[in-house]
């Protein structure tokens, strides 16, 4: 019971940074996208974060903020938000624009152009760029628990380390995989099958 609990600490830590990163990375991703001057200034602050190792992150929201729910999470969305940020920005000028004009020609608001055409467009590019980021703060959120020794499958992880217990150690890796398919089917298909679904004429 105690490995499921801490697979659902892991995992809730990982579902709010991705959240958190989707809010921001997102957001300024679409600034980014549809004015360049945003972009301009952005990009390398977004250079500066990618080049980041997430060890370097771990090691200095560690110190910054202690060994802390807060700094776990603030560690993984400044590892996976740049991420984001990247995907929609060329999510956005990667965009079929022939779209946006046909609709344009018949009078739609540009408003409506964006709500209906241009974001199901940005959207459906986000999602294996949301698989990714999900995975990759997945691993980032073990290391930090791992280190700050933190509730959470790093955390058990260290416990097993430090009793040298190979049977819990594999036993909280097998919960990791587990843990990852299970999301991956559960979520992160039907959420990429729902945005992709504007290519095959469904709404």
């Amino acid at each position: 019971a105690s490995g499921w609990a801490a697979l659902g600490a892991t995992f809730g830590r990982v579902g709010l940074a991705l959240g958190l990163s989707g809010l921001i990375g997102g957001g300024l991703g679409l600034l980014a996208g549809y004015l360049w001057f945003v972009r301009a200034t952005l990009a390398p602050v977004a250079t500066i974060l990618l080049g980041m190792p997430a060890t370097a992150w771990v090691i200095l929201t560690m110190i910054w903020l202690g060994p802390s729910h807060g700094s776990i999470l603030f560690t993984i969305t400044i590892v996976i938000g740049p991420i984001l940020y990247i995907g929609t920005v060329d999510a956005v000028l990667t965009r079929d624009r022939r779209l946006e004009d046909m609709a344009a020609s018949f009078g739609i608001s540009t408003l409506a152009r964006f709500r209906t055409i241009a974001l199901r467009q940005i959207l459906s590019s986000l999602g294996p760029v949301f698989g990714i980021a999900l995975a990759l703060g997945f691993k980032v959120a073990i290391m930090a628990e791992l280190v700050t020794n933190v509730a959470g499958l790093g955390a058990q992880m260290a416990r097993a380390r430090a009793h040298m217990d190979i049977d819990m150690a594999l036993a909280n890796v097998a919960l990791a995989v587990a843990g990852l398919v299970i999301i991956e089917h559960l979520v992160i298909r039907p959420f990429q099958t729902r945005l992709g679904a504007w290519k095959r004429g469904a709404a």
